[in-house]
């Protein structure tokens, strides 16, 4: 497996994906946060399906009309699809 330039380039999306994703989860947590009392607040270490479930509902309940939640779904889709196409370029999955 040789990481060709567009494997190189695929995995660098990938990875701008992801951190833009996260910077979309903790504003999520941010925006929950502010509508929380402080012992029910979330902590913004150790991220698990469960706690994603728990700040999506969270989110979706304070903010009907949110956008941020779609923003990092969407970067969080493009960065697997990404990470796809640097294994298929990369010749991983020959």
């Amino acid at each position: 497996m040789v990481l060709t330039p567009s494997a190189i380039i695929f995995l660098i999306l990938a990875t701008g994906c992801g951190m833009v994703s996260g910077y979309f989860t903790f504003r999520e947590i941010e925006e929950v946060n502010r509508k929380l009392p402080q012992q029910e607040q979330i902590e913004y270490a150790l991220m698990y399906p469960g706690k994603m479930k728990r700040i999506r509902l969270a989110y979706q309940r304070f903010y009907p009309q949110g956008a941020t939640n779609r923003w990092r779904l969407m970067f969080q889709t493009a960065a697997f699809l990404f990470l796809g196409l640097t294994a298929l370029a990369a010749g991983f999955l020959r």
